[in-house]
């Protein structure tokens, strides 16, 4: 073979390699990018984000980690979000990045706070006044503003804060109130009979009477909370995460949006798709976690 020759195969080799690393290099763009933190993540596809939600519970300086935080760590939580270039988005946003074209910003986050303690008002509200952020809120009907068991007359602990507080909170556009049903976060403590595990059908229950005591619970949620809010609820948080196809379907035939459960993990949400808001996973944010810890686990 002549040294012309020789180089010839040289260059055609060589244009076919670069061919193939031209090629590989584009798909390799269609299908990932680096995201905001410079992490390569694949692509879901371009109507689809994201987010990731954190749940809270009570506000105080004793009790258990899984469910109750200190002020002080609180609020190195959300000044982390807050510095980190997060957003706190509200379910109507993310309902209308789905539903109606809206925009999420670059870094979206939705924080959320079940069962309607007191601490809310005294501790979280403030706090999350001061850095610009907003929280939904989720409350339990039969216990709100109350401070004795409906059946049992067991005094409530902690103490739920009532309309006085949620109107002043909800008015501020910082706390935005949704349901945690009326009286389905039943616990063997309190409760004098037989009790439901969540929102789940009872054992001997027909499937037309765990609907019409769905739908009856779910309403009497939905007027107290319309009193507050001038709307009726359109998130539902399920007690103690239990859910099933069944609630899921009663939820929606009663214009519920969106609904949360205790799964760990970002949800992805898909423009068009309604049903990317049901099943919704959340992180709980635990009450010794640290700030970077937190950071680092909805990165």
């Amino acid at each position: 073979m002549s040294i012309l020759k020789r180089y010839a195969s040289h260059i055609y080799l060589a244009a076919a390699v670069l061919s193939l690393i031209a090629g590989l290099s584009l798909l390799f763009s269609l299908l990932y990018r680096y995201d905001a933190y410079g992490r390569l993540t694949a692509l879901i596809d371009a109507d689809s984000v994201r987010v990731p939600i954190l749940m809270y519970h009570h506000f105080a300086d004793d009790g258990s980690p899984g469910t109750t935080i200190s002020a002080e760590m609180f609020e190195s939580h959300i000044k982390a979000l807050h510095e980190a270039g997060y957003t706190a988005v509200t379910f109507e946003q993310l309902c209308g990045y789905v539903s109606d074209g809206g925009q999420l910003p670059r870094r979206p986050v939705i924080i959320t706070i079940d069962d309607g303690y007191s601490s809310v008002y005294d501790i979280a509200y403030p706090i999350l006044e001061k850095y610009g952020m907003t929280a939904t809120v989720f409350i339990i009907g039969v216990m709100h503003g109350e401070t004795l068991y409906k059946d049992t007359q067991y005094p409530i602990y902690p103490p739920h804060f009532g309309d006085a507080e949620a109107l002043e909170m909800s008015g501020s556009g910082v706390i935005h109130i949704q349901s945690h049903s009326y009286d389905m976060h039943q616990d063997e403590f309190y409760e004098a009979g037989q009790y439901r595990l969540g929102v789940l059908q009872k054992s001997g229950e027909s499937d037309e009477e765990y609907a019409a005591a769905f739908n009856e619970d779910f309403e009497r949620a939905a007027a107290q909370i319309e009193n507050i809010n001038g709307a009726r609820p359109f998130v539902y948080s399920y007690p103690f995460g239990r859910h099933d196809k069944r609630s899921e379907a009663l939820l929606a035939d009663n214009g519920v949006k969106a609904t949360l459960t205790i799964v760990k993990g970002s949800s992805v949400v898909t423009r068009g798709s309604p049903k990317s808001l049901f099943g919704l996973k959340r992180y709980n944010a635990y009450g010794n976690l640290p700030a970077d810890n937190l950071l680092a686990m909805i990165r």
